[in-house]
């Protein structure tokens, strides 16, 4: 690949030269950093791999690449961006990195391809809108280290029959589960003492325990 359709400053990728029709993307080893809609809407890009090297991904970094497949990221990555993949529309699965401490807001929103995500246990919060619209997803698992699900976090998931919600859990947002039409039963541990309104569709049966 040529390194030079990259913008980089100082470690920071802040784009690729305009009028490039790009497809693959391998972030070079000099970058350290992904900058805030370095590659927003970049129609042609199908695959990306992240360097060792790269801490962070900045909000909006891959926003509507629309035809975004795969993604590759090391645990080198402790920090991903409210939306940094909003409406990646094609993209089928995600390992979010070892050592990101959340999922902030509208990171995955609008992914309606999106069938696998693994959640590591250093996640301790999942933000709101974070997974709307994410109408393939057919499960979840939460890990025991999450406290709190922001506000229509997965809302419109149409396909969501599984959740598991650990007992770290304290909290639940306005909408989380809204519109959840295929989610029939949860389970609701003794931690949650807050639960906003509307949380779970109406045909869904809550359980406590």
């Amino acid at each position: 690949m040529n390194e030079n359709i990259f913008i980089i400053e100082d470690g920071v990728l802040l784009g690729i030269e305009k009028n490039n029709n790009i497809n693959n993307v391998i972030i070079p080893d000099n970058v350290t950093r992904i900058g805030k809609y370095a590659f927003y809407q970049c129609e042609n890009l199908v695959s990306v791999t992240i360097s060792n090297n790269v801490t962070s991904i900045g909000e909006g970094a891959f926003a509507r690449c629309t035809i975004l497949k795969s993604v590759t990221m090391s645990d080198s990555v402790k920090y991903i961006g409210n939306g940094a993949f909003f409406k990646c529309e094609s993209l089928k699965s995600i390992t979010i990195p070892d050592g990101v401490t959340s999922i902030g807001y509208r990171e995955f929103y609008g992914c309606e391809s999106l069938k696998s995500i693994t959640i590591p246990d250093s996640v301790t919060s999942i933000g709101d809108d974070a997974f709307c619209e994410c109408e393939s997803l057919k499960s979840i698992t939460i890990p025991d280290s999450v406290t709190s699900i922001g506000e229509g976090a997965f809302g419109d998931c149409t396909s969501l029959k599984s959740i598991t919600i650990p007992d770290s859990v304290t909290s639940i947002g306005e909408w989380s589960f809204y519109n959840c039409t295929s989610l029939k039963s949860i389970t609701i541990p003794n931690s949650v003492t807050s639960i906003g309104i509307d949380a779970f569709p109406d045909n869904c049966k809550v359980i406590r325990k």
